[in-house]
């Protein structure tokens, strides 16, 4: 680094190291604007490379241990605080899970290998301390920030410290979501080090802080800045300032990545890897404005839901791409705009940038949206999918049915977009025979893409469950025990600092019974992603139902007339009413509602599908111009041709009854789960919705790809 530079911003681990920081690209960006050039110090790569950058990400971006043991910050408080006898204990009751008692939620233990590696992480913290001191050193700055998310507050409190001892006229500030309300002005008052914290959107108060520094003025009074001076009125009152929230997104700067870049670059990592880059377009929650999510602690006091206009988002997302070609670009936001369908998200398509793009969206899209994200390169979503009951989801304040989750998934598979979901339980209140009907209903999902995780609820800081605990059935909330063996400070600081909280139930449900057949079902789906599938071809006279699921009752069931209109129908969920009127339009005319409920009941029985009350939804995924199944589903297909098929003029010819009549037994081993991929050669077959038709005899010819 060139020696004086007047202000540093510092990203410790363990920040993403495969991705730069926003907040601290936004910032820079800023002050440039307003005269003040920084540089952003990004120390998280560093560690990564001393400790390894699998073990760092398991750390950093997949919860590896569970974010539960906080793991990450305990690798950095023997540094901050210094060694504890109580150092085994963390190891023992928190890594090794010792402790868990008959109500815990069941976790696995931390491995013996991943023990170590902590261990040895841990052993290698005041070395890299002195080396990122002795960089901050050269450059003798005048305001040292740092940015505090996830794990990375005991780290960068533990550089803070050293710095101010080296440097004690440095100005030393922390920001971040682990500053946010009263946690930051806990660690004003825990840290004497620390001159001061911005709690809140920092895009406007910063600069305005930093000037102030730098000319030698105090900054007690801003807004969103706690300082020593200004904390004990606010303990005392018990509100807690924000700093001001942008109104208008479109006149923030483009972040400023350049420092990120030519440190990864300088890396080890540098040549192998291609980081993402973040981008947001708007901030706050419009769902959440209407009605919060209970378990959602994002936001706090900046729900108000703002976004950048079309022009302006689609010209950032262009500079971005253009600047850092072949970068995934992940968007920042909570939700996505629903005016975007309109504007950007066709405009991003018909430009065809290449670029991949993540966004968060609610889960309650139309075919016809989704459709439009894969056209416009949104091949990754969040859909806030947590639950396939619709009890459980109003408890959650979703604002989606359970079918609509379904339905989701189902054209995420069908149009090749990439969904991140979760199942959560433990809501108090809950129906616990709505995990026993879930638990008959994942075997027959097991060909959609299934949960990343699933768990009991944990309580964050800022949701509605922690802000009316009472109110809403919980009892005795206290930080996670994990905080004990980070920070050796009194109960009232832990309980300031913590945004992770455990809890006991007002009213006693044993939950790990209740949904013990349901997390059975779902590691069961986890072990069946890509060998299952269930797809329909339409040959124009009939509709085909090839079921590879183990759960199916035949593998294949065709139908046609009335039956092949209604279940197409039942692409997007429908009731009884809705699927009367489209048989109406069809030439098939109509049919009363009782008849259509006997017409549909066979295919409901077969696990094809899936009913809630008056409302159906078809699971098989249409085989077309988006999806043709995966290679395993493809070789067990083919492998399943040779069990009910007889070859014939370059294809394969299966008779419907034969194969309806066919059980598992009889397939064996063939149409079961299967372990590992098997090798082929050459080209992996496919499967086009061409290769197959119908006669009047009820027999599908299945053509091999190449044959005339």
């Amino acid at each position: 680094m060139t020696a004086g530079g007047e202000i540093v911003l510092v990203c410790m681990p363990f920040g993403d190291m495969f991705s730069p920081s926003i907040g601290l690209s936004l910032l820079k960006a800023e002050l440039a604007a307003q005269g003040m050039p920084a540089r952003v110090r990004y120390f998280s790569i560093r560690f990564a490379e001393l400790i390894g950058q699998g073990f760092y990400y398991g750390l950093s971006s997949t919860s590896t241990p569970s974010i539960q043991d906080l793991a990450g910050e305990w690798i950095f408080s023997a540094s901050l605080f210094g060694s504890s006898p109580r150092d085994e204990e963390y190891v023992d009751l928190i890594l090794r899970k010792q402790a868990l008692g008959a109500d815990d939620e069941p976790e696995i233990p931390a491995s013996p290998a991943l023990i170590a590696r902590i261990r040895g992480a841990r052993r290698q913290v005041d070395s890299f301390l002195r080396w990122c001191l002795q960089d901050i050193l050269r450059a003798r700055p005048r305001l040292v920030g740092f940015t505090s998310m996830f794990q990375q507050h005991v780290a960068s409190l533990a550089l803070a410290r050293l710095i101010k001892q080296s440097l004690p006229e440095v100005f030393i500030v922390l920001g971040g979501a682990n500053c946010e309300d009263v946690m930051g002005a806990e660690t004003v008052r825990q840290f004497p080090f620390v001159d001061a914290v911005v709690s809140g959107e920092a895009d406007l108060v910063f600069p305005e802080l930093a000037r102030r520094v730098l000319q030698g003025q105090p900054v007690s009074g801003l807004p969103g800045v706690r300082t020593r001076e200004g904390i004990a009125a606010e303990f005392a009152s018990g509100r807690f300032s924000i700093g001001p929230m942008v109104r208008d997104l479109d006149a923030l700067p483009y972040p400023d990545y350049g420092d990120y870049f030519a440190q990864f670059e300088a890396c080890r990592y540098g040549r192998e890897w291609l980081p993402s880059i973040f981008m947001e377009t708007s901030r706050g929650c419009w769902w959440g404005e209407k009605m919060h999510c209970t378990f959602c602690g994002l936001n706090d006091q900046t729900m108000a839901f703002r976004s950048k206009s079309a022009g302006r988002a689609l010209e950032e997302l262009a500079y971005l791409t253009d600047r850092h070609p072949g970068c995934d670009v992940e968007v920042t936001d909570n939700i996505m705009d629903v005016r975007y369908f309109k504007d950007f998200v066709p405009e991003v398509a018909r430009r065809s940038s290449g670029a991949t793009l993540f966004y968060e969206v609610k889960a309650n899209l139309k075919k016809d949206q989704l459709r439009m994200l894969r056209d416009a390169g949104i091949r990754s979503i969040q859909p806030g999918i947590e639950s396939f009951s619709d009890p459980v989801l109003r408890l959650m304040r979703k604002g989606v049915s359970a079918l609509q989750n379904i339905q989701l998934l189902k054209w995420c598979k069908e149009l090749g977009v990439e969904p991140s979901w979760n199942l959560l339980w433990g809501f108090p209140g809950e129906p616990p025979e709505e995990y026993r009907r879930m638990a008959q209903l994942v075997p027959l999902l097991t060909h959609l893409p299934p949960p990343g995780a699933d768990a009991r609820i944990r309580l964050d800081r800022f949701s509605p469950n922690f802000e009316q605990a009472e109110q809403l059935g919980f009892a005795d909330v206290t930080p996670l025990p994990s905080y004990r063996y980070v920070y050796p400070l009194p109960n009232e600081a832990l309980a300031n600092l913590a945004y992770y909280f455990t809890f006991r139930y007002r009213e006693p449900r044993d939950v790990n019974v209740y949904v013990a057949r349901l997390e059975r079902e779902v590691r069961a789906w986890r072990r069946l992603e890509e060998k299952q599938d269930l797809f329909s071809v339409d040959t124009g006279q009939s509709l085909l139902l090839w079921d590879l699921r183990p759960a199916g009752r035949s593998p294949l069931t065709v139908i046609s007339g009335p039956d092949r209109i209604l279940y197409q129908a039942c692409d997007r969920a429908c009731d009884l009413r809705q699927l009367a009127e489209c048989l109406a339009r069809s030439a098939e005319g109509p049919l009363p509602a009782e008849g259509i409920e006997r017409r549909l009941e066979p295919l409901v029985e077969r696990g094809l599908l899936v009913r809630d009350g008056s409302r159906y939804l078809a699971l098989a995924i249409p085989l077309g111009e988006y999806y043709s199944p995966p290679a395993p589903a493809v070789e067990r297909f083919y492998d399943l041709l040779k069990v009910l098929g007889t070859k014939r003029d370059g294809g394969w010819i299966v008779s419907a009854e034969a194969a309806g009549n066919a059980s598992r037994r009889a397939l064996g081993s063939r149409n079961a789960t299967t372990r590992g991929r098997r090798r082929t050669r050459g080209r992996a077959r496919r499967l086009t919705a061409s290769q197959f038709t119908t006669n009047d005899q009820g027999e599908v010819f299945i053509r091999r790809i190449g044959s005339p």
